[in-house]
C-alpha cells in the first residue's frame, strides 16, 4: 500500500487530533492517583501528648475481618489510634493482610485511654495475639476516603507512654497501584514520602503537553 491510507483524513480531523490527545492524556492522569497512606503523628504539646491521624487507606489488597461495635481507643505497646476517647462510639471495621512489626512502643506496662478525642476512630493493632497486624478503620469505610482524627493524653509525656522521639514505624500492604501503608511518627521524625503518580499517568501528561505544543504551533502557522 506504500503507506497511503485508505481513509483520507479531513483538515478538520487533523486539527482535532492534538485536542483529543490532550483529553486522553489528562484522563489517564486523573484515573491514576498517587497513594496517600495513613499517618499517626505523636507529639508532645506542653504537658500533654497528642496523636494526630490523617490520610486515607486503599483497602483493595486487604482482607475484611468483619465489624465491631464496641472497640476501645487504648494505647499500648502494640495498639495506637486517633479519634474519639474510650467511652465514645467504637464502631469499626477490621482488616488483615498487612506486613510490619508486632510492637512499636518500648514499655509493655503502658495501657492508657485518651482523655479526649475527635474525628474518626482509626489506627493499628500491631499484634492481635496471633502474630498478625490488624488495620482498624471506621465502620463502613470506603476505600480511599480521607480520614482525620485526634486523641489527647492529658498530663503525659512521650517517654511515659513508651515512645522515643524520632522513631518511625511503618506497616505496608498491597502492591503496585493497590500499595498503601500506615505509619506511626513520633515528634518530628518526618512523614513517609508520597508516592509518585503511576508511570502510565506521567506518560499521559507528557504526551498531552507535547500534543498541546504541536496544536499551538499549528494555530500560529494558520494565523500567518
Amino acid at each position: 500500500m506504500n503507506g497511503v491510507s485508505l481513509y483520507p483524513v479531513s483538515p478538520m480531523q487533523s486539527k482535532l487530533r492534538p485536542f483529543w490527545a490532550i483529553v486522553i492524556g489528562l484522563q489517564s492522569f486523573i484515573s491514576s492517583p498517587a497513594n496517600a497512606g495513613l499517618t499517626l503523628s505523636v507529639s508532645q504539646l506542653g504537658s500533654d501528648v497528642r496523636v494526630l491521624g490523617s490520610g486515607s487507606a486503599n483497602t483493595s489488597a486487604l482482607i475484611s475481618e468483619g465489624h465491631r461495635n464496641d472497640w476501645t481507643n487504648v494505647l499500648t505497646d502494640s495498639q495506637i489510634y486517633a479519634g474519639p476517647d474510650a467511652f465514645s462510639d467504637g464502631s469499626v471495621s477490621l482488616w488483615s493482610g498487612l506486613s510490619g512489626p508486632l510492637l512499636f512502643g518500648n514499655d509493655a506496662a503502658v495501657t492508657e485511654n485518651p482523655s479526649s478525642g475527635t474525628g474518626a476512630l482509626f489506627g493499628i493493632v500491631a499484634d492481635n495475639g496471633t502474630g498478625s497486624n490488624i488495620l482498624v478503620l471506621p465502620s463502613g469505610y470506603v476505600s480511599g476516603t480521607v480520614l482525620n482524627g485526634s486523641s489527647l493524653f492529658a498530663d503525659r509525656t512521650l517517654a511515659g507512654l513508651g515512645f522515643t522521639a524520632g522513631q518511625r514505624t511503618v506497616w505496608n500492604w498491597g502492591s503496585g497501584s493497590n500499595a498503601d501503608w500506615l505509619e506511626v511518627v513520633v515528634d518530628g521524625s518526618g512523614p513517609a514520602p508520597v508516592s509518585a503518580p503511576a508511570p502510565a499517568a506521567f506518560t499521559g501528561v507528557v504526551f498531552a503537553f507535547h500534543s498541546f505544543s504541536r496544536l499551538r504551533r499549528r494555530s500560529r502557522s494558520y494565523r500567518r
